[in-house]
């Protein structure tokens, strides 16, 4: 099995009014946010790191509602808030809430779970440059519009978005590329350490 990555992205707020979002996001589902030290297991904690004006979200690798606590955090704050996946280490996606309203979606591989898609369906996940921007402070179309793009499966040796990105397109660590376009810090370093606030994230039925 590949990775399974879950993260939200999350604009113009503070570390500690996340924080207290996720732990009212967690209470009113009979859970607990507790912050606890540096973690030797990153994978089981949950991860809060600040960036400027934006704060980054990991979740443990047992929760599986990413797209509910996005949500749950854009319309508790009042902001755009990006749900982030990575799903079997095959592709990235994304979901776009602004103050609790889905606004846009991505799969540079729409038709993963679903072969033989239409091509009105596919055009669902396209992802829009210009929506984004216009959710997503600071930002210019131009700055992310390469990434939204579907991928070429049969293509070995892919290019990048953009010429100073780390990661080509068919990589799913593309999304740190695409997050760092937003001003998103990826909360863990090429050693596998952490900066940022560490917590135990429990909830009542994971998944």
């Amino acid at each position: 099995m590949g990775l399974f990555l879950a993260m939200s992205g999350v604009a113009n707020a503070s570390r500690t009014a996340v924080e207290e979002a996720l732990r009212a996001y967690a209470t009113e589902r009979g859970g607990t946010v507790e912050t606890v030290g540096p973690s030797t297991d990153l994978s089981d904690a949950l991860l809060i790191a600040e960036s400027g004006n934006h704060v980054t979200v990991m979740y443990p690798s047992d929760f599986m509602k990413w797209d509910e606590a996005s949500e749950y955090l854009s319309r508790a704050l009042g902001t755009s808030v990006f749900s982030l996946h990575i799903h079997d280490e095959d592709l990235w996606m994304y979901v776009l809430f602004s103050k609790g309203e889905q606004v846009d979606q991505f799969n540079p591989i729409p038709d993963y779970w679903k072969r033989k898609m239409p091509k009105s369906e596919k055009q669902v996940w396209a992802g829009n440059a210009a929506v984004v921007a216009q959710h997503w402070p600071g930002l210019v179309p131009e700055s992310i519009r390469n990434y939204l793009f579907e991928w070429d499966r049969d293509e070995e040796d892919s290019d990048n978005a953009y010429d100073d990105d780390q990661y080509p397109y068919n990589d799913c660590w593309q999304v740190t590329d695409f997050m760092g376009r937003l001003g998103l810090v990826y909360p863990i370093d090429d050693d596998g350490n952490t900066s940022a606030s560490t917590y135990r994230f429990v909830m009542p039925n994971p998944g």
